[in-house]
């Protein structure tokens, strides 16, 4: 009798197990505003996608590149999140002495971007499975700093946008 009580539970734990794993995969990402669509839907010359790691204060790539004055979409990439504290954005700003300044005047701004001359573009935030962009032209060859203005992520979220000659 024991076995049959234990084979019973043992089956109930994997019926709930198999309902949890369905449900989750059911689970779809809210869908994009009207204008991020469109910004989806633009025709550009290069996309540059910055991954987030699953629920963790990383971006998965260090480094993105694309050539001078190229139209670019820029893709803030949050949909291996499932965690609601793991909203990301990118921030691309002109040099490495302005990632503290603006990193610690996004904590306190609405949708965290500070008004910054330092900011040459952002992609709005993204939320656990949701991925945004923007559009821009890419700036004249060089370096430039990016990072994720959600309070505290700063200090942890960083990378380089590097434009070439074309």
């Amino acid at each position: 009798m024991n076995g049959r009580k234990r084979g019973a539970r043992g089956r109930w734990v994997m019926l709930v197990l198999a309902v949890a794993l369905a449900v989750g995969a059911c689970a779809e990402a809210p869908e994009p505003s009207p204008e991020q669509q469109a910004l989806f839907a633009q025709p550009v010359d290069a996309e540059l996608v910055v991954p987030a790691a699953r629920n963790a204060m990383r971006y998965e790539v260090g480094t993105i590149t694309a050539p001078a004055g190229a139209t670019v979409r820029l893709v803030m990439d949050n949909s291996a999140t499932t965690s609601p504290a793991m909203i990301h954005n990118v921030v691309v700003v002109a040099t490495k002495s302005d990632i503290e300044r603006v990193g610690r005047a996004a904590a306190s701004e609405r949708d965290n971007i500070p008004d910054d001359p330092a900011i040459l573009t952002y992609t709005p935030l993204a939320g656990p499975g949701e991925r945004t962009a923007v559009v821009f032209t890419m700036p004249p060859p060089g370096e430039y700093p990016f990072l994720c203005t959600y309070p505290g992520h700063f200090a942890f979220m960083q990378g380089t946008l590097v434009s070439v000659a074309p």
